[in-house]
């Protein structure tokens, strides 16, 4: 506050403290650093190196000290909470947000199922899972939005890309939203395609990829060295942009709604997947 203010007397009246209380408090942890820690004059006072040195350490004790004020403030959860999460989300930023929530609540023990969009959202209708985090199904609105980023088609680096014949189309296996947005793209040009290999798994379809064995469509976090990005320059298809969201049940408890929270937090800033 002394720093802050320029001088003991508006630190003083900042804090509701006399002067000569700031002042003890000052000379107190001079003789503790032995080291002077402000220039004093008549008219001005101004930090030592050394002071300049310790402000930086109070200030990350003092955010320390508010950071375990709040965690010991959070309300003290318990139980179960059943998530069910899609693998784009799994291998990237969702270690992070469940590190997260463990600290806020340690209390509360997780279930986590992954699985593709559309058997886990069923789940969670059928109240099997308390909380999803999914990629949203093409024209719905439903589910409360985290992030959106392209899907694209990709290849190996090493593959042979020859305009006018048959594509060779890496898949999910079932009812995933970057399947029937791979399908229905291709059904409205004139590209003939073929499926020649299906999977169950993000890693599944990259592996494909990766070993040139076929085309398939990817969120562009998913994007690894050794695989390249067509477009319509190889004259594929546009794809729409995968939007990911949290599913809630009707009346979620208290850890099913926090965890939903924790979640939520993913949108902002550099927490995008990065698989």
């Amino acid at each position: 506050a002394v720093a802050d203010c320029g001088g003991f007397h508006r630190a003083a009246e900042r804090l509701n403290l006399t002067q000569s209380t700031i002042s003890q408090q000052i000379k107190r942890l001079e003789l503790e650093t032995k080291r002077p820690l402000f220039r004093r004059t008549t008219r001005s006072v101004a930090l030592t190196d050394d002071g300049e040195m310790l402000l930086g350490d109070a200030r990350r004790l003092l955010q320390l000290e508010e950071a375990a004020r709040h965690r010991l403030a959070a309300p003290r959860l318990s139980g179960t909470v059943r998530l069910g999460v899609v693998e784009e989300v799994a291998g990237g930023s969702l270690p992070s947000a469940l590190s997260r929530f463990a600290a806020l609540h340690p209390g509360v023990k997780l279930e986590v199922q992954i699985d593709v969009s559309a058997p886990l959202i069923e789940q969670l209708n059928a109240g099997r899972l308390d909380v999803v985090f999914a990629k949203r199904p093409l024209g719905t609105s439903k589910g409360r939005l985290v992030w959106r980023e392209a899907l694209v088609w990709v290849v190996a680096d090493t593959f042979d890309f020859v305009p006018g014949v048959m594509l060779p189309l890496a898949l999910y296996r079932e009812r995933s939203v970057s399947r029937e947005a791979a399908l229905a793209a291709l059904r409205d040009g004139d590209l003939t395609w073929e499926i020649v290999y299906t999977s169950p798994s993000l890693t599944g379809l990259r592996a494909a990829a990766l070993a040139g064995f076929a085309i398939t469509p990817l969120p562009a976090s998913a994007v690894v060295a050794g695989l390249r990005i067509l477009g319509a320059a190889e004259g594929l298809p546009r794809l729409p942009d995968l939007e990911f969201a949290i599913y809630e049940k009707t009346r979620p408890d208290k850890a099913a709604a926090a965890l939903a929270a924790v979640l939520l937090t993913l949108a902002q800033g550099p927490s995008r997947p990065t698989i």
